[in-house]
């Protein structure tokens, strides 16, 4: 009678790492509007276009794959962190907003989305370390970049809008350009951390600029040129990265949140030509109707809401969105969500700072960068609120690896005077 091979313990971890490789790699291209091109080669694109059974087949499977994410990364964890409940308490306060929403089905409907992205992303963050994160997001937006260069060699009309702007496979130039940004954000942390391949790192950047370039975003190109300037200076200052990123991100900050209009400029946006100006004077009216609680999670902008409608009326085009991170904050959750989201992102930056001061200080200035590229979308786009932004889930992921890493470092820290008291215990031997 022939004997069974049995797996080794090796086999079976290979096996389910590649398993659990390819659900978060899916994962991520479900979150971020990877699959979208194919739904518009099969089905066509139109505007208010409605779910169709494709695109809600791969949303019940992004459900399970979170499902799947976050029950392996608890079954290594056994735990949820503080930075975890943070975001469950996020999520418990979008579908309270159901409420008092000016479209509950749109509120729940997105909280529902918001809920299981979550869960994908606790999954992520407890299961793989940074380097692995960043690599495989690398590798996928690269995915991307070559489809969308094959499809627009024997397809064109897919992957150009229509002032000839290069959207690739997504559904809008502006998530190309910042998934184009994520992925020169990721080859820079892996030209610090991946020895042999900074080579391919660098020509992976070199693709990505190109095509930012292409999709004629310029808030995609003004955020890879903070990410490259930044790196520059990490080359250059060393040991003292700390002094100089002191000195100079404080008034970057403060130019940030205090000269928006200038920031426009750079970006090729003036305000005023733009709509900007007159748009954020009538969101500003809107939040101060419901300056606390808001107008509901994803509702304000619905077709249904009276008070967008008349903002469409009165400027003359379609508003989708506020154009302002703070502002869709404002309006949508109110000063009490904002609030939320603000904690969320403050500590984001508290355990990036920590981390630079240990092993896993690579991690750190990347979520660094991450968080100072939302500040500065952020000026002219909505974030935070969409989980389909790549620098959403680059956020939540990186801050919960890093909250983890500092807690095993503190755990490893706090045994460190165990060891040499049993040591000089086991040298004496036992009492007589």
């Amino acid at each position: 009678m022939t004997a069974i091979p049995r797996l080794s313990t090796s086999h079976v971890r290979s096996a389910t790492s590649r398993w659990y490789y390819l659900a978060a790699s899916f994962f991520i291209m479900q979150s971020t509007g990877f699959f979208g091109v194919i739904d518009r080669l099969k089905y066509g694109q139109w505007a208010e276009k409605t779910g169709d059974p494709f695109t809600q087949s791969l949303n019940v499977l992004q459900i399970l794959v979170a499902i799947f994410l976050f029950w392996v990364g608890y079954s290594k964890s056994k735990t949820v962190s503080l930075g975890a409940t943070l975001l469950l308490i996020v999520v418990a306060y979008l579908f309270m907003s159901v409420f008092w929403s000016v479209d509950p089905e749109t509120s729940v409907r997105r909280s529902v989305v918001y809920l299981f992205f979550v869960i994908g992303v606790i999954g992520i963050a407890n299961t793989l370390s940074g380097d692995e994160y960043l690599d495989l997001l690398r590798k996928l937006v690269f995915l991307s970049a070559i489809i969308s260069l094959v499809l627009l060699v024997i397809s064109p009309v897919t992957v150009l809008m229509a002032d000839g702007a290069l959207c690739g496979i997504f559904p809008h130039k502006n998530f190309m350009g910042q998934v184009m940004a994520a992925g020169v954000l990721a080859s820079l942390h892996g030209m610090r951390t991946g020895g042999g391949h900074r080579r391919s790192c660098a020509a992976m950047i070199v693709v990505f600029v190109g095509l930012a370039f292409a999709s004629r975003s310029a808030t995609a190109m003004m955020t890879i040129f903070l990410f490259c300037a930044v790196e520059i200076l990490l080359v250059i200052s060393g040991r003292y990265f700390m002094i100089i990123l002191s000195i100079v991100s404080i008034p970057a900050l403060l130019l940030i949140l205090l000269s928006q209009d200038l920031i426009l400029d750079f970006l090729g946006k003036d305000a005023s030509l733009t709509g900007r100006t007159d748009l954020w004077r009538f969101v500003d009216i809107d939040i101060a109707q419901r300056p606390l609680l808001g107008w509901g999670f994803d509702a304000f902008w619905a077709l249904g809401n009276p008070a967008a409608n008349e903002i469409s009326a009165n400027l003359g085009w379609h508003v989708p969105h506020a154009h302002n991170g703070l502002r869709e904050l404002l309006l949508e959750v109110g000063g009490v969500g904002t609030s939320f989201f603000a904690i969320v992102f403050a500590r984001n930056i508290w355990i990036a700072t920590r981390c630079l001061r240990t092993p896993v200080k690579e991690l750190g200035k990347t979520l660094l960068l991450c968080c100072g590229g939302i500040l500065l979308v952020g000026v002219s786009e909505e974030v935070l609120v969409d989980p389909s932004q790549i620098s959403v889930g680059m956020l939540f992921v990186m801050g919960l690896m890093g909250e983890r890493m500092l807690r095993a470092g503190a755990q490893q820290q706090s045994l460190r005077p165990i060891v040499p008291r049993l040591r000089s215990a086991s040298a004496r031997g036992p009492a007589l």
